[in-house]
């Protein structure tokens, strides 16, 4: 009995050191397996990680592949260009392997600064040829503007040519169209049509023939024209415009060869210079004179109104006045502020009324109040430009652009006001009446005469200011 107790007592101590051996065992199984159950659940995370990191860095990547414009490429392909790109763009040359020294290198950024600094400069010459291309279109507008009318026939049949060309073109292409919809049926139609369209052709090619020459004549007849226009200008002031047949110094009274077939009006003025220099623009000026009485178709009676005791007028003198032409009056536009005294008022109607007294019109000026009177006509040849007006007066200062741009518009001849007061021989008003025996009753009414134009012209500034 108690061996038996005794075995039981060993096996149970059996029992229980095995029952620990495996639950240690069974412990250390399970910590080892959660263990690795955890490096593989952490290899897994960073396995997913790693994986996330590469979808982005491969997402940047074809980014940046696409802002550069090489989407589908490969990176050695890439670098192949880039080198291509850097030689192009100016850079230095790759360095060869084992070369220590570092070549230039141009980010693609730089090499867009410098593409656009590059078009900038090439713009900035653009637009630099297009003025100096504006301003030579401009210049050669001003010489054209003298063959307006003939050029403007010209484009007028050029248009109808053209007009005549796109009709006979229409014509064809209509019954080509109309051939090809049902060909098969009308190729005798078309091939007729063909033969007219052809004959139209030609007889389309010999009138451009012919209105080539046409442009060719109208070419010659405009150099011609301009080459008059040209001379026209230089001789303007240097042609006399009369001579003195008689004269009357007791009287202060000459006689000219210039009359009513002339156009010639009264109070006309003109400027006296010598007989034997008959270039005005050498020539010393002896006096004034102004017509007081049209006696014949070409004789007219003058006064002096201003004259030398040492270089008296003799018969065969030259008269000159830049305002009149024998057959015509010359047309003027007046702007700006008239300071024909130097005293910072205008004399704007002193001005009209030398102009009107030496025989000129004036068809377009700007009033004392800055107001715009007249219009600038085909028949104006002139404008005279004075000071600036006063630029607190907003219409006044438009008005007198208005006035430059009309007058450049049809090409005037600009008088600046030294140069009309040249022209006109302006001096300050004075009353100067001749008395005693040498005194005519026609010098004595002209004086008087002058003398209420002066007058009136000095009123009329003062309600103006």
């Amino acid at each position: 009995m108690a061996r038996e107790s005794q075995g039981l007592q060993v096996l149970l101590i059996v029992f229980v050191m095995l029952s620990v051996v495996l639950g240690v065992t069974t412990y250390l199984y399970n910590k080892q397996a959660f263990e690795a159950t955890k490096h593989v659940s952490d290899a897994d995370q960073k396995v997913k990680d790693a994986a996330k990191e590469k979808d982005a860095i491969d997402k940047k990547y074809a980014r940046l592949r696409e802002i550069i414009g090489y989407r589908d490429w490969e990176l050695d392909q890439i670098e192949k260009k880039f080198d291509e790109d850097q030689q192009m763009a100016g850079a230095a040359p790759k360095a060869a392997e084992g070369d220590q020294k570092q070549p230039t290198v141009m980010g693609y950024s730089q090499m867009l600064a410098g593409a656009c600094k590059t078009i900038d400069d090439r713009t900035a010459e653009l637009k630099e040829s297009k003025n100096q291309w504006t301003d030579l279109n401009t210049r050669f507008g001003i010489r054209e503007a003298a063959s307006k009318d003939a050029v403007a026939i010209l484009d007028k049949g050029s248009s109808e040519m053209k007009d005549r060309i796109a009709k006979i073109e229409t014509d064809y292409t209509t019954h080509q169209t109309a051939m090809k919809a049902d060909e098969d049926r009308n190729d005798k139609a078309m091939k007729d049509a063909k033969e007219k369209a052809t004959q139209a052709q030609l007889i389309a090619a010999d009138e451009v023939k012919n209105a080539k020459v046409v442009v060719a004549k109208a070419e010659a007849e405009k150099a011609d024209v301009i080459g008059k226009l040209r001379d026209q200008d230089r001789q303007e002031m240097t042609t006399p415009s009369g001579e003195i047949t008689w004269v009357s110094l007791p009287n202060k009274t000459v006689w000219i060869n210039r009359g009513r077939a002339d156009s010639l009006q009264r109070q006309t003025r003109f400027t006296v210079y010598s007989g034997e220099s008959p270039n005005s623009a050498t020539a010393v000026k002896k006096g004034i004179v102004e017509v007081t009485r049209i006696v014949a178709d070409h004789q007219a009676e003058c006064r002096i109104v201003d004259d030398k005791l040492t270089d008296p007028m003799m018969s065969g003198d030259k008269v000159f006045t830049a305002l009149w032409s024998p057959g015509q009056q010359n047309h003027f536009a007046l702007t700006g502020i008239m300071n024909l005294d130097g005293d910072g008022h205008n004399q704007m109607n002193a001005a009209i009324a030398l102009i009107k007294d030496s025989g000129g019109v004036v068809d377009c000026w700007l009033d004392e109040q800055g107001r715009r009177q007249g219009q600038i006509t085909g028949n104006t040849q002139y404008y005279v430009e004075g000071d600036p007006p006063d630029k607190g007066s907003q219409e006044t200062v438009k008005n007198h652009g208005d006035i430059l741009r009309d007058a450049e518009r049809n090409h005037l001849h600009k008088w600046s006001l030294s140069d009309f007061k040249q022209k006109m021989n302006y001096q300050k008003t004075s009353s100067v009446e001749h008395f005693g025996s040498s005194a005519s009753p026609v010098d004595a009414d002209a004086a008087r005469a002058a003398k209420a134009r002066a007058k009136a012209a000095s009123k009329a500034e003062d309600s103006g200011k």
